[in-house]
């Protein structure tokens, strides 16, 4: 299969790129410099290496006496979202921008020996004053967070010999700061004739070895003005219309398994002739009245099979109001308030004990509504930070979208326990028998119902998930309203996400209440794997920047159950500004930067311009779809001018809908032929990278379509036996954080679920626990993921995986099937 011209290089050749220009500009070799590091941000100019390069370009650039160059440069990096970056950028654009004339009134000395307030000295040594910096007296965003640069900073040659301390808090900050909060290193002078500070030294993103997690602590608005008034009544139709959706699929996969159970046993009972095998009847009638009465039982009872659901896998218990104000009164404050000024009682709570931080609410009718939350969540957030966590429960309750997704939420526990306590019973029964027949008998049925059930919830969630992303930002920003703490929310979501990749790394494995409660939590748990386990090691701003700056990012969370955490900061961050607050995280402006216009163009210019985009190919199996229907448009003009002529072979091609249908997948099957290259370049061994998983987050202009090959090296977490033998949990736990892994035997899922039939004995869940060294492509999208080609453990066993042979599989099937239909014509 040959690759496709990729057009990232790899990561390791930008990197040495990057090292020659910086020493040739430590040695005063500027064009040299200049050369190298501008080749650099040419091919990664948003990702670490480039933010660096550009970095060092505004030191060539400023010796050189380039200055114009120096502060086109400086001003793109200062609206970076890094704290630090921007930070350095404005200190260094007070040092290129001329300072304006005083003004007559104004004559009091100045001093040059007297640093400014912010403590930094000029960069100039022949300055006679120091300049203040842009923000004025507010303090760098470095300093409040307790980011680390990449390599520790050293001091200008023309500072004190002690480390600069850092400025002081502005008035309206809390007067204590964190106690595991760390001082920044000092910053750097820009390298030229004038200074003396190495050009290495350039602050650039935290290294995962030294970068320590800090909180800003900001604070929260005492009298918050009020936002906007929500427009709840296209949200609730979005409701209805979601339970709706999920009623007419619930009854399609009912009827779909009664009609073929019944055609299976009419096929047993042809070849055996045995009354046990007989059709049954009841499964030939319409399923409609008894998926109407099952989700109305569901619907009515859901606080109470729930409760009982919990109580029988996770021991839940009641949550007292004195546990609830030990942790934090605020919280308690809250739900008397707001219960009391919505006119309605105040919801049962519910203790989960479980170390993860998770919370969620339930219920059919206010008045019989729960809030669940988890021991992990009370002694792992703050008094404030447990309060935004209860209002965000206390805004679905108000909102009353908690009834459809508990509704969603039992309907979906119905296959996923049959997945789950068929591979848990078919191990003990295996274990009782003694005839190898009926283990292999027994293996054999369980694995395929457990494969089809697990099936059936995952294509069950999916008319929840269009609600299940829209009601999350009406109750974060329901959360802020009530508290009037947007700050406190952000760091409340960010140590979930921590909390839950922290679970994982400890339990081995996603446990199935994580897994089968996704749709309630407050952060998902596909992101909360890698971004929670990455915030342990770089700045948040840096690992969201994908969340808030990718231009794509919307259309590619259309099948997740949350919108994407970046976001959700940056709307909190929003809030905080408008409020006059100081933000947690340094998100309100960052985001993608403004395109320069273009003149209006015409609709076949647009299609033509849109063809060319990644976003087409990413989605080329589905955009094929409605332009087969552009086929089948001719097909029928030809048909019809032909009806009219006396060549009546072709005239049949006109109205012909078999041609409508047939078209559809050969549409589906032509995209997919048309990205597969793209989507799996060859994996050369000398040229596959392994970056960090903060590196690979840093990247906001990746797609799941830039597929860079990679190797990396971790122990493999995920559960064990049958419940994972189709890869559903399979984590690489590198030294950087967790990487979910997507795996397909080269035979299928016949293959992963029987693999004796083809000698194939090496699964994936069999190397769970052990170091292995995972090699395929890198997927970035709204989670990151990696397409497992292959997978080999210390010991030398391997699982080779089959994603390239099973998507031209799919596409020639596809197409056959496309053409069958049009043969066979209109029945």
């Amino acid at each position: 299969m040959a690759p496709p011209t990729n057009p990232n290089p790899a990561d390791s050749s930008a990197k040495q790129s990057l090292e020659a220009g910086l020493a040739a500009l430590k040695q005063q070799d500027y064009p040299t410099a200049i050369a190298l590091l501008e080749s650099v941000t040419q091919t990664a100019a948003n990702g670490p290496s480039g933010i660096r390069a550009q970095m060092g370009l505004v030191a060539a650039y400023k010796a050189t006496g380039n200055v114009k160059k120096a502060i086109a440069l400086c001003s793109s990096l200062a609206k970076s979202p890094n704290s630090q970056v921007k930070t350095w950028a404005d200190r260094v654009l007070t040092e290129l921008t001329p300072p304006r004339p005083p003004k007559p009134p104004e004559n009091k000395p100045k001093s040059a020996e007297t640093p400014p307030e912010t403590g930094f000295v000029a960069f100039d040594a022949g300055t006679k004053s120091a300049k203040k910096s842009i923000e004025g007296d507010r303090p760098s965003a470095d300093t409040k967070t307790g980011f680390l640069p990449l390599e520790p900073a050293v001091e200008p040659g023309n500072a004190k010999s002690q480390p600069i301390s850092p400025p002081p808090p502005p008035p309206t900050s809390q007067t204590s700061e964190p106690e595991n909060s760390t001082e920044t290193a000092p910053d750097t002078e820009i390298s030229g004739e004038n200074s003396s500070g190495s050009p290495t030294d350039i602050p650039g993103v935290a290294s995962p070895d030294t970068y320590q997690l800090t909180w800003r602590e900001a604070g929260r608005a005492k009298s918050p003005r009020p936002l906007k008034p929500l427009k709840l009544l296209e949200f609730r139709l979005q409701a209805v219309a979601s339970a709706i959706a999920l009623f007419f699929l619930a009854r399609f996969v009912l009827q779909f398994l009664l009609t073929n159970t019944n055609s299976l046993l009419v096929q047993l009972y042809i070849f055996s002739r045995l009354p046990i095998f007989a059709p049954i009847q009841l499964f030939y009638r319409d399923p409609t009245p008894f998926v109407q009465m099952v989700f109305g039982l569901l619907l009515a009872s859901s606080p109470w099979l729930i409760d009982a659901l919990l109580k029988l896998f996770c021991d839940i218990e009641t949550l007292r109001g004195s546990v609830l104000s030990k942790h934090s009164k605020e919280a308690s404050r809250v739900l008397r308030s707001y219960c009391t000024k919505q006119n309605m009682p105040v919801p049962v709570l519910k203790l989960l004990p479980l170390n993860v931080p998770v919370a969620f609410s339930y219920g059919c009718l206010p008045r019989f509504a729960r809030i669940a939350v988890s021991r992990g969540l009370l002694e792992q957030l703050t008094d404030d930070e447990i309060a935004t966590i209860f209002a965000r429960e206390l805004g679905h309750i108000s909102h009353w979208d908690f009834a459809p997704m508990s509704l969603a939420l039992l309907v979906i526990q119905i296959p996923y326990l049959i997945y789950w306590q068929v591979a848990h019973w078919q191990e003990r029964l295996c274990d009782l028998m003694t005839i190898e027949f009926l283990r292999s008998a027994v293996k054999f049925v369980a694995a395929a119902i457990s494969a089809i059930s697990y099936g059936i919830y995952k294509l069950l969630r999916w008319p929840m998930l269009w609600l299940s992303r829209s009601r999350v930002y009406f109750s974060d920003r329901t959360a802020a309203e009530i508290t009037g703490n947007p700050n406190g929310l952000t760091r409340a979501l960010s140590k979930i996400a921590i909390g839950i990749a922290d679970n994982i790394e400890q339990q081995k494995q996603t446990s199935f209440f994580l897994e089968s409660f996704d749709l309630l939590l407050p952060v998902g748990v596909g992101q909360a794997v890698s971004l929670g386990s990455a915030a342990l090691h770089a700045p948040l701003e840096q690992i969201l920047l994908w969340d808030v700056s990718n231009r794509e990012r919307n259309w590619l969370t259309v099948n997740r159950a949350h919108p994407l955490l970046g976001e959700r900061l940056k709307l909190l961050a929003l809030y905080a500004q408008f409020w006059k607050l100081e933000t947690e995280l340094d998100l309100a402006n960052a985001g993608v930067q403004e395109q320069p216009r273009k003149g209006k163009l015409s609709l076949f210019k647009s299609i033509l311009e849109f063809k060319d985009s990644k976003l087409f190919l990413q989605g080329a199996p589905f955009f094929g779809i409605p332009m087969s229907l552009a086929i089948v448009g001719v097909l029928w003009l030809i048909g019809g001018i032909f009806s009219r002529t006396s060549i009546w072979q072709l005239d049949w091609l006109w109205g012909d809908r078999s041609i409508i249908w047939g078209c559809l997948p050969i549409g589906f099957s032509i995209g997919t032929l048309m990205r597969i290259n793209y989507f799996f370049p060859d994996i050369i061994p000398r040229e596959t990278a392994s970056p960090s998983l903060p590196e690979i987050l840093s990247n906001p202009e990746s797609l799941p379509l830039d597929a860079e090959p990679v190797r990396l090296e971790g122990q493999l977490l995920g559960r064990s036996g049958m419940s994972n033998w189709l890869g559903q949990d399979l984590i690489l736990q590198t030294a950087t954080g967790l990487v979910r892994l997507h795996y397909v035997s080269r035979f299928g899922y016949i293959g992963s679920l029987w693999p004796f039939l083809f000698k194939e004995t090496t699964r994936p869940s069999d190397l769970i626990g052990t170091s292995v060294v995972a090699t395929g492509w890198l997927r970035r999208g709204a989670t990151v993921a990696i397409d497992l080609e292959s997978l080999r453990s210390q010991g030398g066993r391997v699982s080779d995986s089959g994603h390239p042979i099973w998507s031209a599989i799919l596409a020639f099937a596809a197409a056959i099937w496309g053409a069958y239909i049009i043969i066979q014509g209109p029945r």
